[in-house]
């Protein structure tokens, strides 16, 4: 993908379309003389009743041009030879960004960098400080559903049932403690049945419920009970299609498949119906 090729697409700024097209980066010209600066960002906001999303704003800067000019002209920074230089192990990448002149021509300015790589402090310091407005925003991808958000589960999670354990764990009857402090949340995921090819299949988030304090009561309860006996599953080949996860001590409920409960030591055990129809009544309602 081209730098600036999700700037935003509604955008009527012409030099937002240039730089939208793609520009290759050069040495800021000698002669060639800005008034204004545009840039992509992609910022994620949450939008009220929708959800998370990642956007991508349009930003222009009108003023300001000639410190940010004379940081584009100094000299990158080299090593001397021989030395021995410690940098960081990331990368850095400006957002998709140019400068304009009288004539509406784009320049997507090369950045002068420090031995490192990454561009000079004058520079970053220097656009930042340019006076942005957001011309226009565009939602680009929902990063989290708003059932994510109010729930606090999520978007996904690993089906541990099939994960494999080196040691035979003790029945959670025998160390089980209590659920302190107790779960506030039950989450439901689905298990695409292609992905039990993988080496361990994902779950994606449907729906989930914050449980009240008569809830957790309830919950605590029927875990308890669940615990009480020290009888692992019997072994099953059924794929579940939905899986329940708690939080507090980490412990997974099979919905379906071969419905058993995952503790937080690995010990798997059988979900007596009591605990199945107890979750189900959470999250479906």
């Amino acid at each position: 993908m081209q730098p600036g090729s999700t700037c935003p697409s509604t955008s009527t700024d012409p030099a937002i379309a240039k730089l939208r097209a793609g520009t290759k980066q050069v040495a800021l010209p000698p002669d060639f003389r800005p008034v204004a600066a545009v840039r992509c960002e992609f910022p994620i906001r949450t939008v009220p009743g929708d959800g998370e999303w990642q956007f991508a704003d349009a930003q222009r800067a009108d003023s300001g041009m000639a410190q940010l000019v004379a940081a584009l002209r100094l000299p990158s920074q080299t090593a001397a030879p021989g030395a021995l230089i410690a940098c960081p192990a990331m990368g850095m990448a400006m957002p998709p960004f140019a400068l304009v002149d009288a004539k509406g021509n784009i320049v997507s300015p090369l950045l002068p960098h420090d031995v490192c790589g990454f561009p000079l402090q004058q520079v970053t310091k220097a656009v930042d400080a340019l006076p942005w407005r957001t011309e226009t925003e565009q939602r680009l991808h929902q990063t989290r559903t708003q059932a994510e958000i109010d729930t606090g589960c999520s978007a996904s999670y690993k089906y541990l049932f099939e994960y494999p354990v080196s040691d035979t764990p003790e029945p959670w009857s025998k160390v089980r403690h209590p659920m302190s402090p107790p779960p506030t949340v039950v989450c439901v995921y689905a298990v695409d049945p292609s992905t039990f090819k993988d080496y361990i299949a994902i779950g994606s988030f449907t729906h989930g419920a914050k449980l009240t304090p008569a809830q957790q009561t309830a919950v605590v309860k029927a875990f308890d009970d669940a615990s009480g006996t020290g009888t692992p599953a019997p072994t099953c080949t059924a794929k579940a299609t939905r899986f329940v996860s708690v939080d507090g001590p980490g412990t997974m409920v099979e919905l379906d498949g071969c419905k058993r409960v995952r503790w937080p030591n690995n010990f798997m055990s059988t979900a007596p119906d009591s605990l199945l129809q107890l979750l189900a009544s959470l999250v479906i309602g």
